[in-house]
């Protein structure tokens, strides 16, 4: 009996002014913000392009070892599905060649906000009448007399009203694909595409929890102003105050330093404490063993060169020294980077006890779960975070081992050779990007997507149970 009733209340929102304009704010919506991003997203690749040449002009040109990490910050390309999901915005702090303050001061808009806000609302729009409208019109009792079980009025209510809902925002997710799949600087994937149905999957499940929402409040409302009032109430909490306090509440429950003062420590450690630790142990060093040297260190670069040239003698001592020297730079960078390494790990650790609590607190949310899976789905979120640093620290150790490598080649050349000296690196590997496969992601938000069904058949069941008591008349 409940796909009689289903189809009945699909013909009628198809006949019905809301569906049309949620139609038309659909598509209008839908394809303008993907249009839109997709603009941005050329642009940041393009910078993202030339930031990337001239820092390899620059490390071609300016190379040497001892501020290398500097010179080769890692650089993240952008994920061409930010024209759908814009995510973490890890480019607000830096001064490129598109900076523009306006954008920053504007609500960002994309495919989550359009979900997780405008579709909510639509569907309880759509469902929070569903039953007490009908009560208040007088058709339940008439359901009821023709033979329709309370179950299947429900149950026909949620079918036909969610599919009024979905179609019309299928129909605009649909246009935009097409934008994007048309669009010469996106070139897509076969598993691109299966990643965009399962985030069209996702929304599907996010708007239908909204949907039974209404149809729960609708069967528990003597009138639909009643209804409406309640369904409001709990968008407002489940979509803008949990999701918005729950990092907040987490930071307060288990609080750990700033990443700003953990950041200058450990920039004390590789710069001043190292340079004054260097210092200390340089001059121990040649007043004990080189306390010959001490007239020829204090020459300039060319003088020295000069003296070793002619004098082998010299040149054995003054490349004994040098060595000795180099190890105990390595020695002492060595000891400060097992300092910093201590305490980043202390902090990366207590972080993310902090970012798993924050994400506990969150999950009672359905617009939270959501969020997660689309910013994970879509590389724009924090498993992608953690997965480029997984990639970037792996290059980072590749990069050093090479940069090494040279750096002795040069020193065997030149025993006064030192790591402020220009350093060729213009063989030196090449970074690129790997994204995580479609079954990663996938495998990845199945806990998100898991609390969304849960979400549905809490509100659905509820529904039903709450129908059961429901006085028609």
């Amino acid at each position: 009996m409940h796909l009689p009733i289903a189809k009945k209340e699909l013909v009628e929102s198809f006949l019905s002014a809301r569906f049309v304009i949620s139609s038309l704010v659909s598509v209008l919506l839908v394809t303008t913000t993907i249009i839109v991003l997709t603009g941005s997203y050329e642009e940041q690749f393009h910078d993202y392009q030339s930031r990337v040449r001239q820092q390899d002009q620059f490390i071609d040109q300016y190379g040497h070892y001892n501020r290398l990490g500097w010179m080769s910050r890692m650089m993240r390309p952008p994920s061409y599905f930010q024209v759908l999901v814009l995510g973490i915005d890890r480019e607000a702090q830096q001064d490129n060649f598109i900076s523009n303050p306006v954008a920053a001061l504007l609500s960002r808009l994309d495919f989550v906000t359009i979900v997780t806000i405008i579709f909510s609302l639509m569907a309880i729009l759509f469902s929070y009448d569903a039953i007490s409208g009908e009560r208040e019109a007088g058709m339940l009792r008439q359901l009821l007399a023709v033979g329709a079980s309370r179950r299947s009025i429900v149950l026909g209510k949620f079918l036909g009203g969610l599919a009024s809902v979905l179609i019309p925002f299928t129909i605009g997710v649909l246009a935009g694909l097409l934008y994007i799949a048309l669009n010469p600087a996106i070139q897509l994937r076969g598993p691109d595409f299966a990643l965009f149905g399962y985030l069209l999957l996702a929304s599907w499940l996010f708007i239908s929890t909204f949907f039974g929402l209404g149809l729960l409040f609708s069967s528990t409302s003597r009138t639909s102003g009643q209804s409406i009032l309640k369904s409001l109430f709990a968008w407002v909490i489940l979509v803008l105050v949990i999701p918005n306090i729950s990092p907040f509440l987490a930071a307060e429950l288990y609080t750990i330093p700033s990443a700003a003062k953990i950041e200058q420590e450990t920039s004390a450690m590789m710069d001043t404490e190292r340079d004054e630790i260097l210092r200390k142990k340089w001059r121990e060093m040649l007043e004990v063993k080189y306390p010959d040297l001490k007239p020829i260190v204090a020459l300039s670069r060319t003088e020295i060169e000069s003296r070793i040239k002619t004098d082998p003698a010299l040149r054995a001592r003054y490349d004994l020294y040098s060595r000795e020297y180099e190890e105990i730079i390595t020695l002492v960078n060595q000891d400060q980077r097992r300092k910093v390494e201590k305490v980043s790990e202390t902090f990366n650790e207590r972080s993310k006890s902090q970012e798993r609590l924050a994400m506990i607190l969150t999950s009672l949310s359905p617009a939270a779960n959501f969020v997660f899976i689309a910013t994970d789905v879509s590389e724009t979120g924090i498993e992608a975070d953690n997965y480029w640093g997984r990639q970037s620290g792996e290059y980072q150790r590749q990069m050093g081992q090479y940069a090494e490598a040279q750096y002795q080649k040069e020193k065997e050349k030149n025993p006064a050779y030192d790591s402020n000296d220009y350093l060729n690196l213009r063989a030196r590997p090449r970074f690129t990007y790997r994204p995580s496969s479609f079954a990663e992601r996938f495998i990845g938000t199945m806990p998100q997507l898991g609390v969304l069904v849960l979400f549905n058949l809490l509100f659905l069941s509820g529904a039903v149970a709450a129908f059961q008591r429901y006085d028609v008349r």
